[in-house]
This record gives structure tokens, C-alpha cells and sequence, in this order.
């Protein structure tokens, strides 16, 4: 089941469509891939490796741009990339991107009444106490918001960018691969979040447990995306059943052509 009533879809894509040229060769990742996602939806991408699915999270976050192809949403979505080697030089508060408001707030204390700081601060005063609580709900309260992301480890860099849904509060959340660096005790977390969570929900992973949570698959594929109503078990059982009619009809049409 899907939760929310089913009205105008919150995100819109059409026609997407994203080549790498590898050399003097052209591999499609995306193929005309268009899909409504209605608000408060989960979703979880499944595909073949090398379908697309990182690359179409990448898409809707705005951090890699489609060659054709139109995505129309609200708000900008919050990313949990699956790999962390572009923030490597940057401070935790710049990969949270909360940077600009702490210099702001820090400037206002200490007398600089600009209007540049209070625009750029906008009234959120507690953005310190609110990230380090954040934080520390992850398990990172001995991270600091100044420190250089390079000195983390993968499972300390994963848990700052969850850290920063608390922060953010976001209408659309985009997640890849989340549980791949995390302990035990933060997957439990992070299933827990997800089971009671009621934004918009968007998935790419091997997580078992985890796709038996949400509500809706995506399979990608050269096709295009195939949209399947129920969690993993459900999108297994359902492949299966088009297997086995597919691999019917192909016996079928053996025995008619050596008739």
C-alpha cells in the first residue's frame, strides 16, 4: 500500500534520458525514463548493475546533469550520497551545508549587525545546539561541526549526512546505499526512521531488510522504469511469474517452429 491520497504527484519526471562517453563510445544510463512520485510515497530503484540507479538519485539531487529530460519538484530534495570522496576536504558544517549560517550567527555575536548575517542566519538561531544534537542522536557527539570530513571514517561519514535530515527537515529525501558503512545499532536506527518517517522517500539499495520495508519498487532497465506496487518480497514473486510466462511462451513458439 501506498501511504497519502493520491493527488497531483509531488515530483514529476519526464523523458530523462543520460549518456557517459566512455572513449569513443556512448553508454546510456538513463533511457526515457519518466515517473510521478506522489508526496509521502517510498520508493525504492532496483536495477541490473551499471542501470542507472545511483545516476538517477544523483539526477533528482541535482548533483549530475541529464543531456534531455525535464524533473519538476517543490523543494530541492536531501541527499545521502553513497560515497564521500568530494567531501573529503570539507568541514563538516560545509557538508551539511550549515556553514554560511554558523559564520553568520558567529558574526552577529560577536557585534556585526549586517543585514547580509541576519538574511543569511533567517532566524534560525539555534542551527548550533540543533546540529550538534543532531549529531549526537548518530552516535558523533565526539564529531565536531569544524572538523575536516577526511578524518572520519565511512560509517562516521554516512551518519553525518543522516544527521542532517534532522537538521534539514526535508519534504524529499534521497538516500543511496545508506546502510553499506553502518553498525548494527545505526541500521536498527535508520530501519526505525524509515518505518515511521512520512516524507517522500527515495531508495537505492541491497538491504534486504531495508527493501522489505518501503511500500513501492522501481526497476530500471534499458526499457525505461517498470513500477511495482509492494516491497521487495512482492517484486520478487512478481519477477518470477513473468520469468516463468515468458520462458512458457518462448516453449511454446519452439514447438510451433519445429512443427
Amino acid at each position: 500500500k501506498q501511504r497519502g491520497l493520491r493527488m497531483e504527484p509531488l515530483v514529476v519526471v519526464k523523458n530523462v534520458r543520460k549518456i557517459y562517453r566512455m572513449g569513443d563510445e556512448k553508454v546510456v544510463a538513463l533511457n526515457d525514463v519518466s515517473l510521478n512520485i506522489q508526496k509521502g510515497e517510498v520508493i525504492c530503484f532496483l536495477g541490473t548493475s551499471g542501470s542507472g540507479k545511483s545516476t538517477f538519485l544523483r539526477i533528482l539531487a541535482g548533483t549530475l546533469q541529464a543531456q534531455e529530460g525535464e524533473i519538476i519538484y517543490p523543494t530541492p530534495p536531501y541527499y545521502v550520497p553513497q560515497h564521500f570522496g568530494q567531501y573529503d576536504n570539507l568541514t563538516v558544517a560545509q557538508a551539511l551545508r550549515i556553514d554560511g549560517k554558523l559564520e553568520a550567527l558567529r558574526a552577529i555575536t560577536e557585534g556585526d549587525a549586517s543585514l547580509s548575517n541576519f538574511n543569511t542566519l533567517a532566524d534560525d538561531w539555534t542551527i548550533e545546539e540543533r546540529s550538534l544534537a543532531a549529531l549526537h542522536a548518530w552516535g558523533l557527539e565526539h564529531i565536531l561541526l569544524s572538523q575536516p570530513m577526511r578524518t572520519l571514517s565511512g560509517g562516521e561519514k554516512t551518519k553525518v549526512f543522516l544527521s542532517g535530515i534532522e537538521i534539514h527537515q526535508p519534504s524529499i529525501l534521497l538516500l543511496d546505499e545508506p546502510t553499506n558503512h553502518l553498525d548494527r545499532r545505526s541500521r536498527e536506527k535508520l530501519y526505525d526512521f524509515i518505518t515511521s518517517c512520512r516524507i517522500t522517500l527515495l531508495v537505492v539499495s541491497h538491504d534486504r531488510t531495508l527493501l522489505n520495508l518501503l511500500s513501492s519498487i522501481a526497476e530500471l532497465s534499458v526499457g525505461g522504469i517498470t513500477l511495482y506496487g509492494g516491497n521487495y518480497d512482492f517484486y520478487k514473486e512478481q519477477k518470477e511469474q513473468e520469468q516463468a510466462s515468458m520462458q512458457e511462451k518462448l516453449e511454446a513458439k519452439e514447438k510451433e517452429l519445429r512443427r
